[in-house]
């Protein structure tokens, strides 16, 4: 296992590939695992992919008090100091692309550039409903009923009816531990108070916005909106693709990889 320190706690990494260093970033209650073989396939196309269990995903330090971006944005630059990587791309997902933001703003002349795939940095009153549906979820639906819960809003559409074997394997391996619930709570109460509109303006580096039209948890209107509050925001939409982008369209890939590759 390898370690990156920044005060108290640790977190676990990878590294797979050689080539610029990219930083995969995981979304809401989520670690490395998110990303399945897609490091090596980013390593494939010439990158060094870089994943992380962020703190309260184990093997990680446990989450502490409350989940804060610019304290999980300061984690990403320990991960990336360990991994030796001094200048990244970062690729985010949902709440991965809004940590995207937050790490940018902190150290901008450590990014290259920034893929966001299904996340806005706009609020909005129906995106802090689904914040709360998610606090709910975490905080009182059983282990063993999580998956029926959330997997109707994860994918898209297109995705249940072509291919629902795959969509019953993942429900299957759906049953976070406690630990990985309560930084799920965490950061969907966080979520529920979150503007990033400021720290959108502040970025410099060129970041590609990434919306699936079937996408019922982040609106593509909201990604638009954030692509035009960037000083160098590009608007992408994949139609019958939902919130799961990387898993349910190949063209997500393809637009990321020409993107990172400009």
């Amino acid at each position: 296992m390898t370690v990156a320190h920044r005060g108290s706690h640790h977190l676990r990494f990878a590294v797979e590939g050689d080539g610029p260093p990219l930083v995969l970033l995981p979304g809401l209650g989520s670690g490395a695992r998110l990303f399945g073989t897609l490091p090596r396939r980013f390593a494939r196309d010439g990158h060094r992919a870089i994943t992380f269990d962020p703190v309260g995903i184990p093997p990680s330090s446990p989450l502490l008090g409350e989940y804060r971006f610019d304290e999980a944005a300061r984690d990403v630059w320990a991960v990336a100091d360990a991994a030796d990587a001094e200048r990244v791309d970062l690729v985010g997902t949902s709440l991965g692309g809004k940590l995207a933001l937050a790490a940018a703003a902190l150290a901008p002349e450590r990014v290259r550039r920034i893929v966001l795939l299904a996340s806005s940095a706009v609020p909005s009153a129906r995106a802090a409903r689904v914040y709360r549906f998610f606090e709910t979820i975490a905080e009182h639906v059983p282990g063993d009923r999580f998956a029926d819960a959330v997997m109707p809003f994860l994918l898209g559409r297109r995705f249940h009816e072509e291919r629902p074997a795959v969509v019953d394997d993942i429900a299957r391996a759906t049953r976070p531990q406690p630990a990985t619930r309560a930084l799920m709570l965490q950061q969907a109460r966080a979520l529920q108070h979150y503007d990033g509109r400021a720290t959108a303006r502040a970025v410099r580096a060129p970041v590609l916005c990434i919306a699936g039209l079937d996408d019922t948890l982040t609106d593509a209107r909201d990604v638009a909106a954030t692509a035009a509050l960037l000083e160098h925001g590009r608007y992408v939409e994949i139609a019958g693709a939902g919130h799961s982008l990387l898993l349910e369209d190949a063209e997500v890939y393809r637009q990321t990889i020409g993107f990172l590759c400009e």
